[in-house]
């Protein structure tokens, strides 16, 4: 164990602080906790944030003007944010339906239903070869029976073939690398954590990129494309409570307990070898982002702190409850100012400590009211070069005088997710428009999902084409087949789901449209 030093008493205000601090120092760099060790220290706290929730987190640090950089959080900031995603623990927060969601799918949310037949199914595409030498091999010795799909030429007759497949599979196994697109798979898998399908997914370079295919260089704009679809993906899986593998001998091993001992997959553990998620749908890094607003609207001193006064009404701001004068001056006796380090340490220390009967009505009574708005559509699928949103979708629906969330941004970042995903959700029909002018993995794989989960989705499929340019370059021939076999696999699935189906923008809108106003007839 580290020796405390002057310092780290300094940061200390108690049982909890110090607990943290240790963990802290375990990991830390310079005095900072690095993005890629977040993780790390959060799980030796028995707390599972998603790859998404860290993103986030990183990002509320930040975005009040913070002292560390993009991809740090200090101590203080840490204690909050444990305190945070410790409190979702406690209070068992539950994932909420989208309001999308059909109400006669709404029932079956969160079950997992378990077949039978002890099967399991391997996703084979690409020229990569872990499944000859690593996959098959393994399922054999350990008597686990699979389906594999690998074929020479690739025919959209066997969508329908392996489907059939797919159904009768106890766990279906996907590997995901960078030498190949992989876009009908994102659809795919996708889908099936949309169906609550016990799946495992394993990214053989999660953080790397896919820059060539075929000795095709990849534009910049194309990797960037499957970055965004990768992340998405990511964030999709991980928000179910299924974790996403690293290695190859790990996710086998994980598939021989899921199989062989029914352990499912939101169950596996770090002594399983896999890397939990828990509470990944919540939203995190809110606290930081208030604590931070509330120190910056009281005034500071030319050094930047707050005095002990409006030490105790800032926590009275931001908690509702009162700070004890008493356990303050206990704590630091000498101490007549606090810097915002401070003021994070301090409140995460006294948020821990026992409230009385009194203190808690209290905090019921200043707690503000959350108020959920809701959209009527939301505006999914192509962003880039695209304008369909300001030119056909957006005057149709003002026309109507319904609401909408229009989620195009000028710049994309992964950190981004959680709160994209909090938006789409308040709406009640979401509306997916893949253009002939766009790559659209992301848009395909969100619109994937929520075909799988069973909400009300309107598809709008447009085909690349031979001529088709993107952002002004190129489509290559092998393009061309991957984005298309998508297409063709997400128009199969929302066929077979009954989501309807458009080629015309404007015809697709109108049914967004109609199933705003008879949702009924769902």
């Amino acid at each position: 164990m580290a020796v405390e030093t002057s310092e780290d008493e300094r940061r200390i205000f108690g049982s909890f602080t110090r607990q943290l601090l240790q963990v802290f120092k375990k990991y830390e760099d310079k005095g900072w906790l690095q993005i890629s060790n977040i993780r790390l220290a959060f799980n030796d706290l028995d707390l599972y944030p998603s790859h998404s929730q860290v993103q986030e987190m990183v990002h509320c640090a930040v975005e009040y003007g913070s002292p560390c950089e993009a991809d740090h959080v200090t101590f203080g900031e840490f204690c909050v944010l444990v305190d945070e995603l410790r409190h979702h623990y406690e209070s068992c927060t539950t994932a909420g339906l989208p309001h999308a969601i059909l109400p006669s799918k709404a029932k079956y949310h969160g079950l997992t239903g378990r077949r039978k037949r002890r099967d399991s199914s391997s996703n084979f595409q690409g020229p990569t070869r872990w499944r000859q030498e690593e996959a098959i091999p393994y399922l054999k010795q350990n008597s686990i029976t699979f389906y594999n799909p690998q074929v020479n030429t690739w025919r959209p007759e066997l969508i329908e073939l392996e489907d059939r497949a797919k159904q009768v599979a106890e766990l279906l196994f996907f590997v995901i690398d960078n030498r190949t697109r992989a876009v009908v798979s994102f659809c795919e898998i996708a889908y099936l954590v949309g169906c609550h399908r016990q799946i495992v997914v394993l990214f053989t370079d999660l953080h790397g990129e896919v820059t060539s295919i075929d000795d095709e260089t990849l534009t910049e704009r194309e990797r960037a494309d499957l970055r965004r679809g990768r992340w998405v993906l990511v964030d999709l899986i991980e928000r179910n409570g299924i974790p996403v593998f690293s290695e190859m001998e790990k996710a086998l091993a994980c598939t021989a307990l899921n199989v062989q001992q029914g352990i499912r997959v939101q169950d596996l553990t770090l002594k399983h070898g896999a890397q939990p998620v828990r509470h990944g749908h919540t939203l995190v890094g809110e606290a930081l982002l208030k604590l931070r607003e509330t120190f910056n609207s009281i005034t500071c001193n030319s050094e930047g702190k707050i005095t002990r006064d409006d030490l105790r009404l800032g926590y009275r701001c931001f908690t509702g409850q009162e700070l004890s004068a008493a356990w303050l001056q206990q704590q630091r006796p000498d101490v007549s100012s606090f810097s915002f380090e401070e003021f994070c340490c301090i409140v995460a220390e006294h948020k821990r400590r026992k409230p009385s009967t009194f203190m808690s009505v209290c905090s019921a009574l200043f707690s503000p009211v959350k108020w959920i708005d809701m959209f009527d559509i939301y505006l999914g699928g192509s962003c880039g070069d695209s304008n369909w949103r300001e030119e056909i979708a957006l005057p149709l629906i003002k026309r109507h005088g319904l609401s909408y969330h229009n989620p195009h941004v000028t710049e994309w970042f992964s950190r981004l997710i959680p709160m994209q995903v909090a938006e789409r959700e308040k709406c009640r029909v979401m509306l997916y428009v893949i253009t002939d002018s766009t790559r659209a993995l992301a848009a395909m794989t969100e619109a994937a999902y929520y075909i799988g989960l069973g909400c009300r989705v309107v598809l709008c499929m447009q085909k690349l084409r031979p001529d088709s340019t993107i952002s002004g370059e190129e489509v290559s021939k092998s393009a061309l087949l991957d984005y298309n076999r998508g297409r063709a696999y997400l128009s199969d699935m929302g066929s077979r789901e009954g989501v309807p189906e458009f080629d015309n923008i404007a015809e697709a809108v109108e049914s967004a449209i109609a199933m705003v106003k008879e949702p009924s007839k769902q």
